[in-house]
């Protein structure tokens, strides 16, 4: 996997997702940021951005908490989608939820590298390894 700089946050409250446009961009001011307040839009971008020819690979940060789609459903529906689009994400849970199973079900997904809490912030981002 190539070191991305892209990015896309998946939260529904845009207040959040400003603060990472605002972190990312700090830490990477060639970041290209999405973002997206609608999980099933996210998903279908996803998709789109995974079947890609377009050379480099994405962060997605996912909320684990929201209304229409929590971030287990999404990464349920993640996971149906062709492999070719699973090694092109690196997908990072981003929560207020201290629940510790949450933490232990987001260590248990394969597709979960890593959960941190919110907001995001420039400890987090470099312990992505960016």
């Amino acid at each position: 996997m190539t070191t991305p700089n892209r990015f896309i946050v998946v939260d529904d409250d845009p207040l959040n997702n400003l603060v990472c446009n605002h972190i990312i961009l700090k830490v990477d001011p060639d970041a290209k940021i999405t973002l997206f307040t609608n999980p099933e839009k996210a998903l279908e971008m996803v998709q789109t951005f995974g079947e890609s020819s377009e050379k480099g690979d994405f962060v997605l940060f996912l909320d684990v908490n929201m209304p229409s789609m929590s971030g287990w459903e999404f990464l349920d529906a993640f996971e149906s989608l062709d492999e070719k689009i699973h090694e092109r994400f690196r997908i990072y849970m981003l929560s207020s939820s201290i629940d510790q199973g949450d933490i232990e079900k987001a260590a248990a997904n394969p597709f979960v590298r890593g959960y941190y809490p919110k907001p995001l912030s420039f400890e987090t981002m470099g312990l992505l390894n960016l």
